[in-house]
């Protein structure tokens, strides 16, 4: 049996692409015994059931008892029984609320603006308070945090050590590892896709070695794409990880469970970084998919009904890596061998196959920048299906998104939301950034779709090399001062700090952006960027500084929930609340 996991944690509104798209390539390849889990999904139901918590409240309230009698507390264990004492008030107040509110989630009040908020906190207080005494390690909805780097892996190993604050640890090993481990497993991916789930994935992979040797435990997804030349020299990560793959996961998953079935070499598994006694090996060149090889993505045993919506959002696929490839903070390129794109009548059929199998309306694409001709294409064959799907999708400014009427053709589409990495309203920013885009483009296509009735969501970067204070506030002004903007249904936007990561352009040629002395952090092996040093423009702290103050300034006027929260829940509150308003410009057009 092939068993596929994805960690905790990601959002609870919709299922990640990867797992659904390995296992219908290696269906479509004649493998048919793959086992799909989304386990943060899974994970995060558990800790939201009373009835499967109460085991929780009682070693809650087990530990409060024992420190209290200790005649001597630390300052640590003073800390913990303050929190262990909240969790024992709050807790009562809660376990009669929190499936509820898990219930409310996935039913018609989801659409209800206030109870959809009021449970999100229910749920957020309830997890923040069930799992004390992991203390100081703490979950939410969306993230975690606990006291190790998931950038160091003497960090991330240590922390198997102490499951008494590794609560995915602990909980894996009582709840879920069991019962995997009686099947008959001869490979087990996990897919490692944000940083986030570094930690709760390697914890699974080093209990799941420990309960079964004899299991090929293989890792794949972005991060450790990113990490190759780490592993390349040597990592306590291979004592009990067989194998990564990295870049692109199709073919090489595929070559793989073929060679873990049979003579156990590896050397023609492409994109394999594997240890072969001494020396680690890495299978180069690194291979690229024929997308428009590979099939629909297979949701089968993917668990629906767990997630925190009322209606099914999926992901899909219509490229990957960037058709600009230029921008100078971004590491798209470095994660993908060449951008390459997917018919846009094999795309069109995707959805038509995923809204007749699962019953599914909306769509999320996850590609970093849809190409504009591909769009065209794709949007007419969605029209001509006359498929009533509706999606969301990100889009690099362009001007030829402009002509044509293109806009009008993506809403009759079913376009309902445009994602636009923006980062800057200036124009000296923008070109120094490589961004290619006339801010004047920018103008015309949030006014376009705003008139035609497509939402916006809007990424801004702050802090960039060189970039002032003032021009900061020409991207900020952009959205404050725009009342038309802030009030369009759907608005969204999310400022970020700038990092500087490994294999961006800037990385790759400092001097050019005017950042000197890149150092990696000592200790932080699996660190994915860099501390720098600059001569023109704000500095490092100056930048967190202000990054906290626009930070402040947006969540006057741009509200968090549901668009700035999740976007694929701010695609269900349009496709719901803008329904008349939807047919109305339909029928106009």
């Amino acid at each position: 049996m092939i068993y596929l996991v994805f960690p905790s944690s990601w959002h609870p509104s919709q299922p990640y692409l990867s797992l659904p798209a390995l296992k219908g390539f290696l269906h479509d390849n004649g493998v048919e015994d793959v086992v799909q889990r989304d386990l943060a999904i899974e994970l995060l139901d558990h800790l939201c059931s009373w009835e499967k918590t109460q085991p929780l409240f009682a070693r809650i309230q087990d530990e409060f008892n024992t420190l209290r009698q200790k005649a001597y507390l630390t300052d640590f264990e003073r800390e913990k029984i303050q929190k262990l004492a909240e969790a024992m008030e709050i807790i009562p107040s809660l376990c009669g609320q929190i499936d509820s509110a898990k219930a409310s989630l996935r039913s018609p009040e989801f659409y209800d603006i206030d109870r959809y908020m009021e449970s999100l906190k229910i749920i957020d207080v309830w997890l923040d308070n069930i799992l004390a005494a992991y203390f100081p390690s703490q979950l939410t909805v969306i993230g975690s945090q606990l006291r190790w780097s998931p950038y160091a892996t003497w960090e991330i190993i240590e922390s198997f050590e102490h499951p008494e604050e590794n609560f995915f640890y602990d909980l894996y090993q009582k709840h879920y590892v069991p019962e995997i481990i009686k099947e008959d497993i001869e490979l087990f991916g996990i897919s490692i896709t944000s940083v986030e789930q570094v930690l709760p994935g390697l914890s699974l992979a080093h209990l799941i070695k420990k309960a079964r040797p004899d299991i090929h435990i293989t890792v794949g997804g972005s991060i450790f794409t990113k990490l190759v030349d780490v592993l390349e020299k040597g990592s306590a990560l291979f004592d009990f990880i067989d194998s990564f793959v990295v870049h692109e996961g199709e073919t090489p998953l595929l070559k793989l469970v073929e060679a873990v079935r049979s003579d156990k070499d590896f050397s023609q598994v492409p994109n394999l970084v594997y240890k072969d006694g001494d020396t680690v090996k890495v299978n180069r060149p690194f291979h690229k998919e024929e997308l428009n090889a590979l099939p629909t993505p297979n949701f089968d045993g993917i668990p629906f009904d767990l997630y925190l919506t009322p209606e099914r959002v999926l992901p899909v696929m219509g490229s990957r890596g960037c058709y600009w490839e230029r921008c100078a903070f971004c590491s798209i390129p470095f994660d993908h061998i060449d951008f390459h794109v997917r018919y846009a009548e094999t795309v069109a059929n995707d959805f038509k196959n995923l809204k007749e199998k699962y019953g599914c309306n909306y769509f999320f694409f996850t590609d970093e920048a849809l190409p504009i001709n591909f769009l065209k294409t794709f949007s007419q064959k969605l029209v001509d299906m006359d498929l009533n799907v509706q999606w969301t999708g990100e889009l690099k400014f362009e001007k030829s998104l402009l002509k044509e009427n293109r806009l009008e053709l993506l809403y009759r589409s079913g376009c309902r939301k445009l994602i636009f990495g923006m980062e800057s309203h200036n124009q000296r920013v923008l070109d120094f950034m490589k961004k290619g885009c006339p801010v004047e483009v920018i103008d015309e296509t949030v006014e376009q779709c705003m008139d035609i009735g497509i939402g916006i969501h809007l990424y801004m970067l702050i802090g960039f090399p060189t970039e002032t204070r003032e021009e900061v506030y020409d991207s900020v002004n952009f959205v404050l001062n725009n009342p038309k903007l802030l009030n369009s249904p759907g608005f969204s936007c999310i400022t970020s700090q700038f990092d500087l990561e490994k294999g961006t352009p800037m990385a790759k040629s400092p001097d050019e952006y005017h950042v000197y002395n890149l150092k990696g952090s000592e200790g932080h092996d699996l660190a994915l960027g860099y501390s720098y040093d600059i001569d023109i423009g704000l500095t490092a702290e100056e930048a967190t500084e202000l990054y906290q103050e626009v930070l402040a300034r947006l969540s006057q006027k741009v509200t968090t929930f549901p668009h700035n929260y999740s976007l694929a829940d701010g695609l269900l509150y349009l496709g719901h609340h803008e329904r008349q308003n939807i047919e109305q410009r339909l029928a106009a057009f």
